[in-house]
């Protein structure tokens, strides 16, 4: 605990003086929410203590709160959001398990959003912010790529010694984690730097950065990470006729699949449509169904779905959310919860239609990306995976 208390003061510190390299460190380490521990009886992470510690420094700092304006019906939105969430907790069978869920996939997370909004208003801080997230996730690829050659840290269920190849899961606990977190991040950065955005000033330093998150995300085996990319990308291209995109994201993806070979990976897509895996999914989303036919405007609440599984007497893993994005909102949030994270999307689409921007682009394809992996998985309940989508969704409100 000393050692935390004294990475909390010095972070606090950092980000009273200096915001936006705070703000790098802060997404450098969203991994950090693995790092668990107790606080005044309660259950927390070094993430959560790091995300209190960088608020508090930027309230110190008497920030001008007028740039949350321009969010405009936005703040009527998440206002919304937060009190289906809310409502949730109160009537979830496991209240304290979903106050901290609360607490850490909704409350804090729209936090950082704000602060990122009045952040923002110095240009120089995304820059930072940017490089934060990019390096974080280029060390992690390059911890996945070689553990896969290496065996270090890899759990031994995920050795490939079964019926499913080798996969990575770098500083995570299992691949889809990894997964979940690297191919957003990886669709956002391919956008900014086609598009000339410059996060260093040299080039080859962003290409390796791609290269590496690439080749991770193929090592994942994660095939939801690998269409919604893939079909993401394509649709970027499409809209943009460009000839030298297309050579760059099929160089990028050949490199990548250096030291794979076509093999692990053509079998592991054939297998989508007959293995357990896929088999555990669809049960866990007829449930969901199931209980929503139950309770269509409620859901089970906040951690709920276990009680759900337990009640329908589910035979397999008992996990904590259905995986499908628009299930995950629907019975964790009920109704009200589902339309708002609907209208979040609807509204930094059209915030991105009448004002687009580089940043906007990129957003949305990171925004395409969660949505399209989410038809298959969770990429939102998650202590990063909640800070980057609020994080994206700042970015629409960058100007050019």
């Amino acid at each position: 605990m000393t050692i935390i208390f004294v990475i909390s003061v010095c972070f606090l510190y950092l980000a009273f003086k200096k915001p936006g390299w705070a703000l790098a460190v802060l997404l450098f380490l969203l991994p950090a929410y693995q790092v668990r521990f107790t606080l005044l009886g309660l259950p927390t992470t070094l993430l959560e203590v790091l995300i209190l510690a960088f608020l508090v420094g930027l309230l110190a700092q008497q920030p001008d709160f007028r740039p949350l304006r321009k969010l405009g019906r936005l703040n009527w939105i998440i206002g919304l959001f937060l009190l289906a969430a809310s409502v949730a907790a109160y009537l979830s069978p496991e209240k304290l398990k979903a106050l901290g869920e609360l607490k850490a996939f909704f409350i804090e997370p729209v936090l950082v959003f704000y602060a990122l909004v009045l952040l923002w208003e110095e240009k120089s801080n995304i820059r930072l912010a940017l490089q934060g997230l990019f390096v974080s996730s280029g060390l992690i690829s390059l911890f996945g790529v070689v553990q896969y050659f290496t065996l270090s840290g890899l759990p031994i269920r995920f050795w490939g010694t079964g019926i499913e190849p080798e996969r990575i899961t770098s500083v995570f606990d299992y691949p889809n984690a990894l997964a979940l977190f690297l191919a957003p991040l990886f669709g956002l950065f391919a956008i900014l730097i086609y598009k000339k955005y410059r996060l260093f000033e040299r080039e080859w330093l962003e290409i390796l950065g791609l290269l590496l998150m690439a080749a991770a995300l193929i090592l994942t085996f994660s095939r939801g990470a690998w269409l919604a990319v893939a079909i993401t990308l394509t649709l970027f291209l499409i809209k943009n006729h460009s000839g030298r995109a297309v050579l760059t994201i099929v160089t990028l993806v050949l490199l990548g699949s250096l030291g794979v070979g076509v093999a692990p990976i053509r079998q592991r897509l054939v297998s989508a449509v007959s293995d357990a895996s896929s088999d555990a999914r669809l049960e866990l989303m007829r449930l969901g169904i199931q209980k929503i036919q139950d309770e269509p405007f409620l859901g089970n609440g906040l951690h709920g779905f276990r009680t759900t599984l337990s009640a329908a007497d589910f035979q397999g893993e008992i996990l904590n959310y259905p995986h499908n994005i628009f299930l995950n909102f629907w019975l964790e949030t009920g109704l009200l919860g589902l339309l708002a994270f609907g209208l979040i999307i609807g509204a930094v689409g059209e915030r991105q239609k009448k004002h687009p921007t580089v940043w906007g682009l990129a957003a949305a394809a990171f925004l395409l990306i969660v949505i399209l992996h989410g038809l298959v998985d969770v990429p939102y309940f998650k202590n990063d995976l909640a800070v980057l989508f609020w994080f994206a969704i700042s970015l629409f409100y960058l100007d050019n």
